[in-house]
Protein backbone atom coordinates (compact mmCIF):
# COMPACT_ATOMS: atom_id res chain seq x y z
CA UNK A 1 0.00 0.00 0.00
CA UNK A 2 1.85 2.85 -1.16
CA UNK A 3 0.99 6.67 1.13
CA UNK A 4 -0.09 9.83 -0.36
CA UNK A 5 2.46 12.55 -0.36
CA UNK A 6 1.69 14.82 3.01
CA UNK A 7 0.58 18.71 1.98
CA UNK A 8 4.03 19.79 3.31
CA UNK A 9 5.89 17.09 0.52
CA UNK A 10 3.90 18.46 -2.36
CA UNK A 11 4.54 22.20 -0.88
CA UNK A 12 8.40 21.67 -0.90
CA UNK A 13 7.97 19.82 -4.32
CA UNK A 14 6.02 22.63 -5.88
CA UNK A 15 8.72 25.23 -4.18
CA UNK A 16 11.09 23.40 -5.73
CA UNK A 17 9.77 23.87 -9.14
CA UNK A 18 9.11 27.47 -8.65
CA UNK A 19 12.42 28.20 -7.36
CA UNK A 20 13.66 26.39 -10.64
CA UNK A 21 11.50 27.98 -13.58
CA UNK A 22 11.98 31.12 -11.61
CA UNK A 23 16.08 30.54 -12.16
CA UNK A 24 16.09 29.86 -15.07
CA UNK A 25 13.98 32.63 -16.87
CA UNK A 26 16.06 35.22 -14.85
CA UNK A 27 19.24 33.73 -16.14
CA UNK A 28 17.51 33.67 -19.87
CA UNK A 29 16.54 37.05 -19.34
CA UNK A 30 18.99 38.13 -17.93
CA UNK A 31 21.99 36.71 -20.49
CA UNK A 32 19.27 37.89 -23.42
CA UNK A 33 19.54 41.11 -22.36
CA UNK A 34 23.26 41.16 -21.78
CA UNK A 35 23.75 39.55 -25.18
CA UNK A 36 22.20 42.70 -26.86
CA UNK A 37 23.33 45.45 -25.57
CA UNK A 38 26.73 45.62 -27.67
CA UNK A 39 28.86 45.03 -24.50
CA UNK A 40 32.63 45.41 -25.51
CA UNK A 41 34.29 42.22 -26.76
CA UNK A 42 35.92 39.52 -24.37
CA UNK A 43 39.08 39.12 -24.12
CA UNK A 44 38.72 34.95 -24.16
CA UNK A 45 38.97 34.92 -28.27
CA UNK A 46 35.56 36.63 -28.59
CA UNK A 47 37.62 38.03 -31.43
CA UNK A 48 38.56 34.86 -33.14
CA UNK A 49 34.91 33.21 -32.57
CA UNK A 50 33.11 36.10 -33.45
CA UNK A 51 35.15 36.12 -36.87
CA UNK A 52 34.47 32.34 -37.26
CA UNK A 53 30.68 32.97 -36.88
CA UNK A 54 30.74 35.93 -39.25
CA UNK A 55 32.51 34.09 -41.90
CA UNK A 56 30.06 30.67 -41.49
CA UNK A 57 27.29 33.36 -42.26
CA UNK A 58 28.97 34.22 -45.59
CA UNK A 59 29.45 30.60 -46.18
CA UNK A 60 33.67 30.11 -45.67
CA UNK A 61 35.69 28.91 -42.90
CA UNK A 62 38.72 30.04 -41.24
CA UNK A 63 41.97 28.33 -41.82
CA UNK A 64 45.66 28.42 -40.05
CA UNK A 65 46.94 31.53 -41.96
CA UNK A 66 43.35 33.05 -42.70
CA UNK A 67 43.22 37.20 -41.65
CA UNK A 68 40.16 38.51 -39.80
CA UNK A 69 37.43 39.69 -41.64
CA UNK A 70 36.48 43.21 -41.94
CA UNK A 71 32.66 42.39 -40.41
CA UNK A 72 34.48 41.79 -37.29
CA UNK A 73 37.12 44.91 -37.13
CA UNK A 74 33.80 46.69 -37.98
CA UNK A 75 31.86 45.93 -35.19
CA UNK A 76 34.98 46.21 -32.47
CA UNK A 77 35.50 50.00 -34.23
CA UNK A 78 31.70 51.17 -34.87
CA UNK A 79 29.82 49.10 -31.83
CA UNK A 80 31.16 47.38 -29.04
CA UNK A 81 34.67 48.13 -28.36
CA UNK A 82 37.32 46.13 -26.77
CA UNK A 83 36.85 45.06 -23.12
CA UNK A 84 40.93 44.81 -22.63
CA UNK A 85 42.54 46.42 -25.68
CA UNK A 86 42.25 50.00 -26.84
CA UNK A 87 42.57 50.51 -30.26
CA UNK A 88 42.96 54.14 -31.48
CA UNK A 89 41.43 53.61 -34.69
CA UNK A 90 37.80 55.15 -35.54
CA UNK A 91 34.93 54.00 -37.21
CA UNK A 92 35.36 53.29 -40.99
CA UNK A 93 38.56 55.25 -40.92
CA UNK A 94 42.05 53.97 -43.09
CA UNK A 95 43.28 52.32 -39.59
CA UNK A 96 40.10 49.95 -39.12
CA UNK A 97 41.32 47.34 -41.40
CA UNK A 98 42.24 44.03 -40.20
CA UNK A 99 46.21 43.82 -41.21
CA UNK A 100 46.18 47.25 -38.26
CA UNK A 101 44.92 44.44 -35.44
CA UNK A 102 46.51 45.24 -32.16
CA UNK A 103 46.25 41.67 -31.16
CA UNK A 104 49.39 39.34 -30.68
CA UNK A 105 48.59 37.16 -34.00
CA UNK A 106 48.36 40.37 -35.43
CA UNK A 107 45.93 40.05 -38.45
CA UNK A 108 45.64 36.31 -38.35
CA UNK A 109 42.57 34.23 -36.32
CA UNK A 110 43.13 31.56 -34.38
CA UNK A 111 39.57 30.49 -35.02
CA UNK A 112 40.36 27.52 -37.61
CA UNK A 113 41.05 25.62 -34.55
CA UNK A 114 37.36 24.93 -33.19
CA UNK A 115 35.25 22.48 -34.98
CA UNK A 116 32.17 24.14 -36.93
CA UNK A 117 29.43 22.19 -35.08
CA UNK A 118 29.03 25.28 -32.56
CA UNK A 119 29.12 27.85 -35.29
CA UNK A 120 27.15 25.44 -37.85
CA UNK A 121 24.62 25.26 -35.43
CA UNK A 122 24.91 29.39 -34.52
CA UNK A 123 23.60 30.13 -37.68
CA UNK A 124 21.00 27.92 -37.56
CA UNK A 125 19.67 29.87 -34.62
CA UNK A 126 20.55 33.28 -36.53
CA UNK A 127 18.14 32.34 -39.21
CA UNK A 128 15.32 30.87 -37.20
CA UNK A 129 15.96 34.39 -34.89
CA UNK A 130 15.79 36.57 -37.78
CA UNK A 131 13.14 35.06 -39.71
CA UNK A 132 10.68 35.50 -36.38
CA UNK A 133 12.38 38.87 -34.87
CA UNK A 134 14.06 40.43 -37.57
CA UNK A 135 17.36 40.94 -38.33
CA UNK A 136 19.92 42.31 -35.27
CA UNK A 137 21.01 46.07 -35.98
CA UNK A 138 24.59 44.00 -35.78
CA UNK A 139 25.27 40.75 -36.09
CA UNK A 140 27.54 40.00 -33.23
CA UNK A 141 24.29 40.24 -30.89
CA UNK A 142 22.03 37.34 -32.25
CA UNK A 143 24.99 34.92 -32.06
CA UNK A 144 25.90 36.04 -27.98
CA UNK A 145 21.52 35.23 -27.74
CA UNK A 146 22.20 32.07 -29.04
CA UNK A 147 25.12 31.36 -26.40
CA UNK A 148 22.24 32.60 -23.43
CA UNK A 149 19.72 30.15 -25.08
CA UNK A 150 22.39 26.88 -24.93
CA UNK A 151 23.59 28.07 -21.62
CA UNK A 152 20.13 27.73 -20.22
CA UNK A 153 19.18 25.17 -21.75
CA UNK A 154 22.53 23.42 -20.26
CA UNK A 155 20.74 24.19 -17.05
CA UNK A 156 17.79 22.94 -17.73
CA UNK A 157 18.88 19.85 -18.91
CA UNK A 158 21.39 19.26 -16.17
CA UNK A 159 17.36 19.45 -13.69
CA UNK A 160 16.18 16.91 -16.43
CA UNK A 161 18.75 14.61 -15.87
CA UNK A 162 18.56 15.14 -12.08
CA UNK A 163 15.10 14.10 -12.09
CA UNK A 164 15.54 11.36 -13.93
CA UNK A 165 18.15 9.84 -11.76
CA UNK A 166 15.59 9.99 -8.86
CA UNK A 167 16.86 13.19 -6.96
CA UNK A 168 14.42 15.53 -5.34
CA UNK A 169 13.20 19.19 -5.85
CA UNK A 170 15.82 20.13 -3.85
CA UNK A 171 18.84 17.82 -5.88
CA UNK A 172 16.96 19.20 -9.19
CA UNK A 173 17.31 23.05 -8.33
CA UNK A 174 21.11 22.05 -6.84
CA UNK A 175 21.59 20.44 -10.54
CA UNK A 176 20.66 23.29 -12.38
CA UNK A 177 22.73 26.07 -10.73
CA UNK A 178 25.44 24.62 -9.04
CA UNK A 179 27.79 24.11 -12.39
CA UNK A 180 27.32 27.59 -13.13
CA UNK A 181 27.05 28.76 -10.04
CA UNK A 182 29.85 31.63 -10.85
CA UNK A 183 30.45 35.00 -12.79
CA UNK A 184 33.23 32.88 -14.48
CA UNK A 185 30.74 30.18 -15.74
CA UNK A 186 27.84 32.41 -16.33
CA UNK A 187 29.81 35.17 -18.38
CA UNK A 188 30.16 32.32 -21.55
CA UNK A 189 25.96 32.67 -21.80
CA UNK A 190 26.70 36.87 -22.82
CA UNK A 191 29.69 36.02 -25.53
CA UNK A 192 30.24 34.38 -28.85
CA UNK A 193 32.11 31.11 -27.36
CA UNK A 194 31.98 27.83 -27.59
CA UNK A 195 31.95 27.35 -23.96
CA UNK A 196 28.08 28.27 -23.57
CA UNK A 197 27.74 24.91 -24.70
CA UNK A 198 30.05 23.11 -22.18
CA UNK A 199 27.09 22.62 -19.45
CA UNK A 200 25.14 21.17 -21.81
CA UNK A 201 27.52 19.06 -23.44
CA UNK A 202 28.67 18.02 -19.72
CA UNK A 203 24.99 17.27 -18.96
CA UNK A 204 24.32 14.94 -21.76
CA UNK A 205 27.59 12.86 -21.18
CA UNK A 206 27.06 13.17 -17.19
CA UNK A 207 23.15 11.78 -17.15
CA UNK A 208 23.79 8.86 -19.93
CA UNK A 209 27.06 8.14 -17.89
CA UNK A 210 25.26 7.82 -14.54
CA UNK A 211 22.75 6.12 -15.75
CA UNK A 212 24.64 3.23 -17.48
CA UNK A 213 26.62 2.95 -14.48
CA UNK A 214 23.70 2.70 -11.79
CA UNK A 215 21.87 0.22 -14.36
CA UNK A 216 24.20 -1.22 -17.27
CA UNK A 217 21.83 -0.14 -19.96
CA UNK A 218 22.20 2.29 -22.28
CA UNK A 219 25.88 2.35 -23.27
CA UNK A 220 24.59 3.55 -26.91
CA UNK A 221 22.96 6.45 -25.19
CA UNK A 222 26.75 7.08 -23.49
CA UNK A 223 28.54 6.69 -26.69
CA UNK A 224 25.94 9.16 -28.49
CA UNK A 225 26.26 11.60 -26.05
CA UNK A 226 29.93 11.41 -26.44
CA UNK A 227 30.18 11.70 -30.13
CA UNK A 228 27.70 14.77 -29.78
CA UNK A 229 30.18 16.90 -27.23
CA UNK A 230 33.58 15.29 -28.95
CA UNK A 231 32.17 16.89 -32.16
CA UNK A 232 31.51 20.41 -30.32
CA UNK A 233 34.78 20.80 -28.61
CA UNK A 234 37.87 18.60 -27.02
CA UNK A 235 37.04 20.17 -23.45
CA UNK A 236 33.33 19.83 -23.54
CA UNK A 237 34.03 16.10 -23.93
CA UNK A 238 36.22 15.74 -20.31
CA UNK A 239 33.30 13.83 -18.45
CA UNK A 240 33.70 10.88 -21.41
CA UNK A 241 37.50 11.06 -20.69
CA UNK A 242 36.29 10.56 -17.08
CA UNK A 243 33.92 7.35 -17.68
CA UNK A 244 36.75 6.14 -19.37
CA UNK A 245 38.88 5.99 -16.20
CA UNK A 246 35.82 4.83 -14.48
CA UNK A 247 35.76 1.81 -17.53
CA UNK A 248 39.51 1.27 -16.79
CA UNK A 249 39.21 0.94 -12.85
CA UNK A 250 36.94 -1.21 -13.32
CA UNK A 251 38.08 -3.81 -15.34
CA UNK A 252 41.19 -3.83 -13.31
CA UNK A 253 39.08 -4.49 -9.86
CA UNK A 254 37.03 -7.39 -12.33
CA UNK A 255 40.67 -8.45 -13.05
CA UNK A 256 41.31 -9.07 -9.36
CA UNK A 257 38.10 -10.60 -8.55
CA UNK A 258 36.39 -7.42 -7.20
CA UNK A 259 32.36 -7.38 -7.26
CA UNK A 260 30.34 -4.22 -8.05
CA UNK A 261 26.95 -2.86 -6.31
CA UNK A 262 24.94 -2.44 -9.74
CA UNK A 263 24.38 -4.41 -12.79
CA UNK A 264 27.10 -2.14 -14.14
CA UNK A 265 29.47 -4.92 -16.63
CA UNK A 266 32.25 -2.93 -17.60
CA UNK A 267 34.32 -4.45 -20.76
CA UNK A 268 37.34 -3.12 -22.83
CA UNK A 269 35.43 -2.58 -26.09
CA UNK A 270 33.69 -0.14 -24.15
CA UNK A 271 37.35 1.41 -23.12
CA UNK A 272 37.78 1.14 -27.11
CA UNK A 273 34.69 3.15 -28.06
CA UNK A 274 35.24 5.66 -25.52
CA UNK A 275 38.74 6.40 -26.77
CA UNK A 276 38.16 6.25 -30.26
CA UNK A 277 34.83 8.98 -29.57
CA UNK A 278 37.17 11.32 -27.79
CA UNK A 279 40.72 11.22 -30.14
CA UNK A 280 39.10 10.43 -34.05
CA UNK A 281 37.88 13.71 -33.72
CA UNK A 282 41.25 15.44 -32.92
CA UNK A 283 42.60 13.55 -35.35
CA UNK A 284 40.52 13.76 -38.27
CA UNK A 285 40.06 17.39 -37.93
CA UNK A 286 43.65 18.05 -37.44
CA UNK A 287 44.13 16.92 -40.42
CA UNK A 288 41.97 18.77 -42.10
CA UNK A 289 43.59 21.90 -40.56
CA UNK A 290 47.62 21.32 -41.87
CA UNK A 291 45.65 20.55 -45.76
CA UNK A 292 43.98 23.71 -45.43
CA UNK A 293 46.89 25.84 -43.83
CA UNK A 294 48.87 28.36 -45.76
CA UNK A 295 50.95 28.94 -42.54
CA UNK A 296 53.14 26.67 -39.58
CA UNK A 297 52.15 26.47 -36.07
CA UNK A 298 55.78 28.43 -35.05
CA UNK A 299 54.60 31.14 -37.38
CA UNK A 300 51.08 31.93 -36.23
CA UNK A 301 51.97 31.25 -32.54
CA UNK A 302 55.16 32.98 -32.29
CA UNK A 303 54.34 35.06 -28.90
CA UNK A 304 53.27 32.09 -27.66
CA UNK A 305 56.13 29.37 -28.31
CA UNK A 306 57.55 27.07 -25.87
CA UNK A 307 60.95 28.83 -24.17
CA UNK A 308 62.51 25.37 -23.60
CA UNK A 309 62.06 21.80 -22.72
CA UNK A 310 62.38 22.54 -19.10
CA UNK A 311 60.03 25.51 -18.74
CA UNK A 312 57.58 22.88 -20.79
CA UNK A 313 58.31 20.54 -17.66
CA UNK A 314 57.87 23.21 -15.02
CA UNK A 315 54.64 24.21 -16.59
CA UNK A 316 53.47 20.86 -16.43
CA UNK A 317 54.53 19.64 -13.34
CA UNK A 318 52.45 22.95 -12.07
CA UNK A 319 49.60 21.90 -13.76
CA UNK A 320 49.31 18.80 -11.38
CA UNK A 321 48.90 21.27 -8.36
CA UNK A 322 46.88 23.74 -9.66
CA UNK A 323 43.13 23.81 -9.00
CA UNK A 324 40.95 23.86 -12.01
CA UNK A 325 37.65 23.65 -10.91
CA UNK A 326 35.57 26.11 -13.01
CA UNK A 327 33.73 28.21 -10.42
CA UNK A 328 35.47 31.91 -9.57
CA UNK A 329 34.41 35.26 -8.75
CA UNK A 330 34.46 37.72 -11.71
CA UNK A 331 32.73 40.91 -11.69
CA UNK A 332 33.70 41.77 -15.42
CA UNK A 333 29.74 42.07 -15.84
CA UNK A 334 29.28 43.92 -12.68
CA UNK A 335 27.32 47.18 -12.92
CA UNK A 336 29.20 50.45 -11.71
CA UNK A 337 26.33 51.66 -10.04
CA UNK A 338 24.36 49.28 -8.19
CA UNK A 339 22.23 51.02 -5.76
CA UNK A 340 21.68 50.07 -2.46
CA UNK A 341 19.91 46.88 -2.44
CA UNK A 342 21.42 45.75 -5.37
CA UNK A 343 25.08 46.16 -3.70
CA UNK A 344 23.58 44.35 -1.14
CA UNK A 345 22.21 41.20 -3.01
CA UNK A 346 26.41 41.26 -4.64
CA UNK A 347 28.15 41.05 -1.44
CA UNK A 348 25.84 38.16 -0.85
CA UNK A 349 27.04 36.38 -4.33
CA UNK A 350 30.61 37.59 -3.89
CA UNK A 351 31.56 34.04 -1.72
CA UNK A 352 29.82 31.91 -3.26
CA UNK A 353 31.99 30.53 -6.17
CA UNK A 354 34.18 29.73 -3.04
CA UNK A 355 32.02 27.87 -0.83
CA UNK A 356 30.45 25.74 -4.29
CA UNK A 357 34.16 24.81 -4.89
CA UNK A 358 34.68 23.70 -0.99
CA UNK A 359 31.11 21.86 -1.00
CA UNK A 360 31.76 20.44 -4.72
CA UNK A 361 35.04 19.46 -4.11
CA UNK A 362 34.90 18.21 -0.67
CA UNK A 363 32.11 16.03 -1.19
CA UNK A 364 34.01 14.43 -4.07
CA UNK A 365 37.12 13.83 -1.76
CA UNK A 366 34.64 12.51 0.81
CA UNK A 367 32.70 10.16 -1.65
CA UNK A 368 36.11 8.90 -3.84
CA UNK A 369 37.50 8.14 0.17
CA UNK A 370 34.71 6.33 1.62
CA UNK A 371 33.63 9.23 4.01
CA UNK A 372 30.66 10.15 1.91
CA UNK A 373 28.61 7.33 0.89
CA UNK A 374 24.70 5.92 0.50
CA UNK A 375 23.53 4.51 3.73
CA UNK A 376 23.95 0.54 3.17
CA UNK A 377 20.94 -1.75 4.78
CA UNK A 378 21.96 -4.51 7.19
CA UNK A 379 24.21 -7.37 5.65
CA UNK A 380 23.98 -11.16 6.18
CA UNK A 381 26.97 -12.50 7.64
CA UNK A 382 29.91 -12.86 5.66
CA UNK A 383 29.92 -16.23 3.26
CA UNK A 384 32.54 -18.37 2.15
CA UNK A 385 33.91 -17.60 -1.48
CA UNK A 386 34.99 -20.30 -3.73
CA UNK A 387 38.43 -19.69 -2.42
CA UNK A 388 37.34 -20.01 1.29
CA UNK A 389 38.37 -16.68 2.18
CA UNK A 390 35.08 -14.03 3.41
CA UNK A 391 33.39 -12.64 0.68
CA UNK A 392 34.45 -8.79 0.26
CA UNK A 393 31.74 -6.04 0.17
CA UNK A 394 31.57 -4.94 -3.40
CA UNK A 395 32.87 -2.18 -4.63
CA UNK A 396 30.62 0.94 -4.56
CA UNK A 397 29.99 2.18 -8.18
CA UNK A 398 29.27 5.81 -7.14
CA UNK A 399 32.55 5.75 -5.00
CA UNK A 400 34.12 4.74 -8.41
CA UNK A 401 32.57 7.28 -10.25
CA UNK A 402 33.87 9.95 -7.80
CA UNK A 403 37.46 8.25 -7.65
CA UNK A 404 37.41 8.78 -11.74
CA UNK A 405 36.14 12.28 -11.29
CA UNK A 406 38.72 13.11 -9.27
CA UNK A 407 42.18 10.98 -11.35
CA UNK A 408 40.23 13.19 -14.75
CA UNK A 409 40.37 16.34 -12.85
CA UNK A 410 43.84 15.91 -11.84
CA UNK A 411 45.37 14.13 -14.97
CA UNK A 412 44.08 15.99 -18.01
CA UNK A 413 45.60 19.50 -17.21
CA UNK A 414 49.28 18.21 -17.20
CA UNK A 415 48.63 16.22 -20.43
CA UNK A 416 47.10 19.03 -22.31
CA UNK A 417 49.82 21.07 -21.36
CA UNK A 418 52.22 18.59 -22.56
CA UNK A 419 50.23 17.52 -25.87
CA UNK A 420 50.28 21.51 -26.54
CA UNK A 421 53.72 21.93 -26.62
CA UNK A 422 54.29 18.87 -28.63
CA UNK A 423 51.40 19.13 -31.10
CA UNK A 424 51.49 22.94 -31.43
CA UNK A 425 55.03 24.23 -29.99
CA UNK A 426 52.95 26.66 -27.73
CA UNK A 427 53.65 26.80 -23.86
CA UNK A 428 50.58 28.43 -21.90
CA UNK A 429 48.39 27.60 -19.17
CA UNK A 430 45.26 25.62 -19.05
CA UNK A 431 42.69 27.49 -17.22
CA UNK A 432 40.15 26.66 -15.28
CA UNK A 433 37.09 27.06 -18.14
CA UNK A 434 38.28 23.94 -19.78
CA UNK A 435 36.81 22.40 -16.59
CA UNK A 436 33.02 24.02 -16.95
CA UNK A 437 32.07 20.52 -19.21
CA UNK A 438 32.97 18.92 -16.11
CA UNK A 439 31.03 20.45 -13.81
CA UNK A 440 27.33 18.46 -14.37
CA UNK A 441 28.93 15.21 -13.34
CA UNK A 442 30.80 16.40 -10.41
CA UNK A 443 27.65 17.95 -8.94
CA UNK A 444 25.31 14.93 -9.58
CA UNK A 445 27.51 12.29 -8.33
CA UNK A 446 28.03 14.19 -4.86
CA UNK A 447 24.15 14.64 -4.53
CA UNK A 448 23.52 10.78 -5.57
CA UNK A 449 26.02 9.78 -2.80
CA UNK A 450 24.32 11.92 -0.13
CA UNK A 451 20.59 11.56 -0.99
CA UNK A 452 20.44 10.18 2.26
CA UNK A 453 20.82 13.36 4.25
CA UNK A 454 18.35 15.32 2.39
CA UNK A 455 19.53 18.55 3.52
CA UNK A 456 23.02 18.45 2.01
CA UNK A 457 21.01 19.16 -1.49
CA UNK A 458 18.84 21.63 0.44
CA UNK A 459 21.37 23.79 1.19
CA UNK A 460 23.90 23.26 -2.08
CA UNK A 461 20.55 24.53 -3.54
CA UNK A 462 20.45 27.45 -1.23
CA UNK A 463 23.79 28.41 -2.41
CA UNK A 464 23.35 27.80 -6.25
CA UNK A 465 20.19 30.13 -6.22
CA UNK A 466 22.11 32.52 -4.10
CA UNK A 467 25.10 32.81 -6.76
CA UNK A 468 23.27 32.90 -9.72
CA UNK A 469 20.50 35.54 -8.85
CA UNK A 470 23.49 37.67 -7.29
CA UNK A 471 24.91 37.32 -10.75
CA UNK A 472 22.00 38.19 -12.72
CA UNK A 473 20.87 41.31 -10.29
CA UNK A 474 24.14 42.84 -10.63
CA UNK A 475 24.33 41.98 -14.50
CA UNK A 476 20.99 43.64 -15.45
Amino acid sequence: MTREPSLRSRAASWFGVGVLVAGLLLTLVTTWRLAGEGKPLSPVDEIAHADTAFKVHRGTYPYRGADVGQPLVDTWTCYSGHQTIAWQATCGSAKAVPRRLPQPTGSRTTGYIHYPTYFVAGEGFRRAHDAVAGEAGWEIDTYRRFAAVVAVLGMALCAYVARRLGLGPAGQVAAAFIPVAAPSVLVYSTMVNPMSAAVVCGALVAGAGLRWLLTGRGFGWVAAATAVSAAVAVTASLPAGVLLVAVLLGLVLRLRGRRLNTPWDPRWWHAAVLAGLLVVPILAFGAVIDARATIDDATLYAPYARAGWDQVALGVWAEIFASHLPWVEDGSLVRPELGTVRTYVRAAGIGMPLLVTAMVAGGLIAAATGVLRRLDPPRPPAVAGPDGKPDREPVRVLQLAAVSALLGLLAYPPLLRLLNAINVGIDYPVVSRYSISLAPFFVLVVLLLARDHPWFARVLASVGTVAVVAWCVSAW
